[in-house]
């Protein structure tokens, strides 16, 4: 991937697989007369405007070389009357943007602002500049710190790519002008309503921290696999370190966050069971959720169900219910050993 595809944040979608029923109503319902990008690139989501009934279309890009007015719409975006924005926003993270050695081309965007994606950047000048704002970004928003989420009248997750060069889970966020409590943003995962997103944050479950649980421990007994295989039989599961088809005297890094071992003082004899109790809270929250609250992991499982990966905070929370579950919170009270490390 060339320099300029990175800092631009340039993935250009296919077709029409975000246009999904529900977001091609939420567009007529605006009752737009303008389609407009300031993110344009190939023009994909603006020139197919006839399917949902828009014939005014409009678009900006900062790469002179695709053909649309030059403008920066990581600083601002001009307001364009009785129009609604609809796009693809860069994505890049200040982490990959230092990995990749590209951080001098970006810092501006990032200097000014508490964010840390340019998707996330380009959402508040985009939300500055219309009351109705479809943007198609990573799922990882989801969970993420967005201060504006009051203004999301929807979400859907897209399973199925929509982009050729890249496999970054996205779902489309559609937002209006009218702030509201999460109970009446509503999520869908591709053309089904799913949940409400009040509903995922309040399944969202929490550590306390007060038993002592060691991750990426190389001589520790519980093992962990933290993201979904693209066999849908080997998902993200707790285990014996000898049940992972792994050669662990390789050693775990101490940034390891796909296969690792974990210390957690549970006796032999109670250890089956605590595993069977950690795999069922994690498959309950899974179900309720519809796995929302786990990260999207790229591509998808053979039976085309997007992949998973479940971070160690979470984990952590999982495995402190199982174990209170087994030994109850008096002998977690008793514990000498009353703090959590992830060394």
């Amino acid at each position: 991937m060339n320099k300029q595809k990175i800092t631009k944040g340039q993935f250009f979608t296919k077709a029409q697989l975000w246009l999904k029923p529900q977001v091609k109503d939420f567009i007529e319902s605006s009752d737009r007369a303008v389609a407009y990008d300031p993110f344009a690139g190939a023009g994909d989501l603006i020139n197919c405007s006839d399917l949902y009934g828009i014939k005014n279309r409009l678009g900006l890009d900062i790469d002179d070389s695709l053909g649309w007015e030059h403008n920066d719409s990581l600083l601002r975006v001009p307001r364009i009357d009785n129009s609604i924005i609809i796009t693809n926003p860069p994505y890049l993270s200040n982490y990959s943007a230092s990995r990749k050695k590209v951080m001098e081309d970006v810092k501006q965007y990032f200097d000014a602002s508490e964010y840390d994606d340019l998707y996330l950047i380009a959402l508040d000048r985009l939300l500055q500049s219309s009351d109705y704002v479809v943007a198609i970004v990573p799922e990882t928003f989801i969970n993420s710190n967005y201060l504006q989420k009051n203004r999301l009248s929807q979400i859907t997750i897209l399973e199925e790519n929509p982009f050729e060069d890249t496999e970054t889970p996205v779902c489309v966020a559609c937002f209006d002008n009218a702030i509201k409590p999460l109970e009446d943003i509503v999520i869908y995962k591709n053309n089904d309503l799913i949940t409400t997103l009040a509903e995922i944050e309040a399944l969202r479950l929490q550590p306390k921290n007060n038993i002592k649980i060691i991750f990426n421990k190389s001589d520790a007994w519980l093992g962990l696999r933290a993201v979904d295989t693209t066999n849908p039989a080997k998902r993200i599961k707790f285990d014996y370190k000898e049940n992972f088809n792994y050669d662990w005297s390789k050693g775990i890094k101490v940034s390891s966050r796909l296969l690792t071992l974990i210390n957690i003082n549970v006796p032999d004899n109670d250890r089956q069971s605590f595993i069977n109790e950690s795999n069922s809270i994690l498959e309950d929250v899974r179900l309720k959720t519809s796995d929302i609250i786990l990260s999207p992991f790229k591509g998808n499982m053979k039976n085309g169900v997007r992949r998973r990966r479940l971070d160690y905070y979470t984990a952590r929370a999982i495995l402190e219910i199982a174990y209170i579950k087994i030994y109850g919170e008096n002998d977690v009270s008793d514990q000498p050993l009353l703090f959590s490390t992830f060394g």
